[in-house]
């Protein structure tokens, strides 16, 4: 094989120079795009999908579960013994989602129109883009336990509710649980 002399390799260079000079932001994106198509990154955006269906799933609120566990605390309390435990919502739970607004002016008249923005899962559907979660909002609690006609208990146990709940102190009402003989 022949290697080219320099004479040809010059020649070229200017035939090939300008050609490159007139194109360079064309082949900057050809050169873009086919970086990104083979950089592999396919197998990566269903983990993100993934990971933002788990972020909405843990958000949820359920009562139940929450007075459970925090019956379960209560009971460990000093004194408390048995307790039960009942809460009473003034709000519940509440998502708020990001909204597409368009608003058109004409000659005599205006008009606005929305829609909820929705992101699309591939082969599941198109799930709300949501903006935040809002969570219930306690209105009071009524506590039944073995001690409260201890003060001490008593005062604990308020206080405790009153806490977890973000409610008053006046709230929590703190009963004597019937015995069971």
């Amino acid at each position: 094989m022949k290697l080219p002399d320099n004479e040809n390799l010059t020649a070229v260079k200017e035939k090939i120079l300008p050609v490159l000079k007139k194109y360079r932001a064309v082949l900057a994106v050809l050169l873009a795009g086919v970086l990104l198509l083979t950089s592999g990154h396919s197998g990566n955006t269903e983990q993100v999908q993934t990971a933002s269906v788990d972020t909405t799933v843990s958000q949820s609120f359920d009562l139940n579960d929450f007075q459970q566990e925090l019956q379960a605390r209560l009971a460990a309390i000093s004194g408390a013994g048995r307790v039960e435990l009942m809460l009473s919502l003034d709000q519940t739970e509440e998502s708020v989602y990001a909204v597409n607004t368009r608003q058109t002016s004409g000659s005599d008249s205006r008009s606005r129109e929305s829609d909820v923005s929705v992101v699309s899962n591939g082969s599941c559907g198109e799930t709300p883009v949501t903006v935040k979660y809002v969570l219930p909002v306690f209105r009071g609690a009524v506590v039944l336990c073995d001690g409260a006609d201890d003060a001490f208990v008593r005062l604990s146990v308020t206080q405790a509710v009153s806490t977890v709940c973000g409610i008053g102190a006046d709230k929590v009402t703190v009963l004597k649980m019937q015995s069971d003989t």
